[in-house]
Formats: C-alpha cells, structure tokens, sequence
C-alpha cells in the first residue's frame, strides 16, 4: 500500500509541476499588442490552482470568487441546483466562504440530499413566469446532470409529476434575499429568457449572473436584454455553454492575485 501511495504522490506532483509551467509559459506568450489576454491568463492561472475545490460543472464557483476578490460572507441564488453537491455553483460558496443565499429545486429525488448537505434557504418549488400554477415535472434522478430536473418535453425518461411555479421575484421575497445579490446561477432551460424578461433587476442589485446551457435560439435576444440592464457578457471562450455576465458599474477593481 505504502509503494501505491506513494506513485500517487508523485503523480500528484508530477500535474503541478506540469500545470506551473503552463502557466509560466502562457504567461510568457503576453507581450506588446496581447495586454487584452492578461485577465484571461489571471483567471486561467486562478481557476487552475484552486480546481480541486470546485463543485460547479464548468467552474463558475471559481469564476465568482475571482470576479470578486474572494469575497465572504456574500449572497447567492441558485435554481435547478440538483442536489447541491455533485453539480452545484454555490457549495463552495457556502462551504468554505460563509456565504448564505436560496436555493430552488423541485427534484424530489434531490430533496433529501439537497436539505442534508446545504444549510440555506431551500424551495421545492419551479421558478417560473407565473406563481401558483401546477405544471408537469420531469425527474431524472440523475444527480450529475445539472439539468437532471425539467419541464416536460425538455427531457425523456424520468419520473413525471405536478409542481408549483413560482416568480423569481415571490421566491426572493420568501427567502428574504437582501437587496444585493452577489451571485445568481440560472438553470432553467427554455425558461430562462422569459423569467429575466420579467424580473425587475431594479428592486435587485444582482452583480453577477450565469445562466446554464443557454438555448443558441435565444442568445442574441439574451445579450440583448442583459446589455440593456447594464451586464457584460466575461470571458466567453471558458464559459461554454454556460454564459456569464457581470454587472458594468459594479467591476471589481481589485481581483485576487492569481497565486
């Protein structure tokens, strides 16, 4: 056992070794005319050192923290968050940075586990356009797919039941959520465009956004409508099918060294 242990150490050592001069080399490759790729490098070399704390899908974890100086004590929204653990964009968060927040999963199958592993306030209700409504749920029990839980027709297989909707805006108001929101995690499918259509961002100061596999159909009418609030879309070529916006006049000057 001690022989196998120990090639693992070395294993280990031998990724950081690697993943350093990566970084080292990237870092090199910024010169006169590249100033533009700076930030992008900063945050690779961020995100790279701090991965193995990541429970987001594409570290959007990661990206919060760095956007916001490695903020504590912050506040966050997160709906269709699966069980709070194997996919979730603010474990981490709550975890190990003390921040609190609300949490919306109609998943029965992630209730149980979802309620024992997080300690902020949590719905089983179906973020929607409309409250009190009662629509046809798709289950999928699959805790590593971050869009295991949907309305029907956006999934196959599963097991199919009725939950209550709720506005973003009524959810808010049932969790307490403070004014400024730090971070809100979107995963609503065909939904999304709809909900901040009619969320009014006035009554909240929401500083960063990530919305889930984005539907392409709608992305332009996104940017759109996100350029309008006053967001800008960061670092597109990490996000992949998520996209990532952050509020203009509430940038972050002063990001966390990228050590």
């Amino acid at each position: 056992m001690e022989n196998e242990l120990g090639i693992v150490f070395r294993s280990v050592l031998s990724v950081r070794d690697t993943l350093e001069g990566s970084i080292a080399e990237i870092k090199s490759l910024v010169g006169p005319g590249q100033e533009a790729y700076a930030e992008s490098i900063d945050f690779l070399t961020f995100a790279a050192r701090r991965a193995a704390l990541s429970t987001a899908p594409l570290l959007q974890d990661l990206w919060v923290l760095f956007e916001l100086g490695e903020e504590r004590n912050g506040y966050f929204v997160e709906f269709g968050a699966a069980d709070g653990r194997g996919a979730s964009t603010t474990q981490l968060l709550e975890t190990l940075y003390g921040w609190q927040g609300a949490i919306a999963e109609p998943a029965r199958s992630r209730h149980e586990a979802l309620r024992g592993s997080r300690t902020c306030y949590v719905t089983n209700k179906f973020i929607y356009t409309d409250d009190g409504l009662k629509i046809l749920f798709n289950d999928t029990a699959s805790s590593e797919d971050p869009a295991a839980g949907a309305a029907v027709g956006v999934r196959r297989g599963g097991k199919r039941y009725e939950v209550e909707t709720i506005t973003l805006r009524s959810f808010l108001q049932a969790a307490q959520a403070p004014r400024t929101i730090d971070y809100m995690s979107i995963n609503a499918e065909d939904d999304t465009l709809d909900i901040l259509e009619r969320f009014d961002f006035s009554q909240h100061d929401v500083t960063l956004l990530s919305v889930a596999n984005a539907d392409p159909q709608q992305s332009a009418t996104l940017a759109e409508l996100m350029a309008r609030t006053g967001y800008e879309r960061r670092f597109e070529p990490f996000s992949l099918s998520d996209v990532w916006y952050a509020k203009r006049e509430r940038a972050v000057v002063a990001r966390p060294e990228a050590a």
